[in-house]
C-alpha cells in the first residue's frame, strides 16, 4: 500500500507536467501557508488546513478529484477551467461543511508547477505545488 507521504513523493520527483492538449495532472501541494489579519501569514500542515495530499484534475471532464488515501475520493466539477496559452485557469467552491470556501488555481503545463488561494470566512491559504501528467 502506498501511503500518503509515498504519492506525494512520486508527483514530485517524477517529470513535471509538459505542454498538452488536456488531459489529466496529478498535482501535490508541497507549501502551504494560512494568513489572516491579525497573525500575518505562517506555515501550516495539509491536515491543519483539511486538504488532500494529492489531486488529480481532469482538463477533459472538468473534474477535480482529492485523492486521500484512508478516504472516499470527492470530486469537485470545475465549471470555470480555461487554458490561456500554458498555462490551466480555474476556481470553484469547495465541499467543505465545517469551512466553507472558495479556490482559484493556476497550472503550468510548461513547468507542472501549481499555484492556488483559498479563501474562508476568517482565513487565506496560499499553496504550491507540483503537478505531473497523470501515468
Amino acid at each position: 500500500m502506498i501511503s500518503k507521504a509515498g504519492l506525494g513523493l512520486i508527483c514530485l520527483l517524477a517529470v513535471p507536467a509538459t505542454a498538452s492538449a488536456g488531459g489529466t495532472y496529478m498535482c501535490a501541494f508541497t507549501d502551504v501557508y494560512e494568513c489572516d489579519a491579525v497573525k500575518g501569514c505562517h506555515r501550516v500542515s495539509l491536515d491543519f488546513a483539511n486538504l488532500a495530499p494529492v489531486l488529480k484534475i481532469d482538463t477533459d471532464k472538468k473534474v477535480m478529484t482529492s485523492d486521500d488515501i484512508g478516504s472516499e475520493p470527492r470530486d469537485v466539477d470545475m465549471k470555470n477551467m480555461e487554458e490561456k496559452g500554458d498555462v490551466i485557469l480555474f476556481h470553484g467552491i469547495g465541499q467543505n461543511q465545517e469551512s466553507p470556501r472558495s479556490f482559484s488555481a493556476a497550472l503550468s503545463k510548461k513547468t507542472g508547477k501549481i499555484r492556488a488561494g483559498i479563501t474562508t470566512g476568517d482565513a487565506v491559504l496560499s499553496l504550491t505545488g507540483d503537478c505531473v501528467d497523470s501515468f
